[in-house]
């Protein structure tokens, strides 16, 4: 091998994925003859050489012809798990959404249920909503369940341990 067909491959193999598969298929630039028979002559590397280092692109083929380049507007960038994320987010978000319609039905229910409420503003302060609609290992749901069931007075006692630091 000569130093400029040592030159030709070193450009290809940079340029191409598969080396071997440019020089053996035919090509529309080279009037789709494949380019491997131009290392054969002198005249034949020279031209190799121009095209490789011109990067120049062969014609476009059938697909890319009619190709139209992307917009920005065409665009978006997902990052990965977002996909998952977002699914997690819409089911936490269909899962406060029925904890809001629970609280929400609990307006005006009557003085027990002002009393725990009020008993867990205590508590927690401005967190005792969240602690309403979590899950509570004691209570074996949450608060807000135990309420709707007409269970207030396991919720006091609960909220009463928690004021003590007796929480069990």
């Amino acid at each position: 091998m000569t130093q400029r067909t040592d030159e030709i491959r070193a450009l290809i193999e940079g340029l191409y994925d598969d080396p071997e598969d440019f020089l053996k298929a035919p090509h529309q630039w080279f009037g789709g003859r494949p380019p491997g028979e131009f290392l054969a002559t002198e005249e034949g590397q020279l031209e190799l050489l121009r095209f490789l280092r011109s990067g120049a692109q062969p014609p476009p083929n059938e697909i890319d012809r009619n190709f139209k380049p992307y917009t920005d507007a065409d665009l978006q960038f997902i990052p990965e798990g977002a996909t998952q994320a977002d699914r997690l987010v819409e089911q936490a978000i269909v899962h406060l959404e029925g904890k809001i319609a629970q609280l929400r039905a609990l307006k005006g229910s009557g003085p027990q249920i002002a009393a725990v409420i009020a008993r867990t503003e205590q508590v927690f302060g401005e967190l005792g909503a969240i602690w309403l609609v979590e899950h509570n290992p004691v209570l074996q749901a949450t608060p807000l369940d135990v309420i709707s069931r007409g269970k207030t007075d396991r919720v006091l006692t609960l909220l009463g341990r928690i004021e003590s630091g007796v929480y069990a």
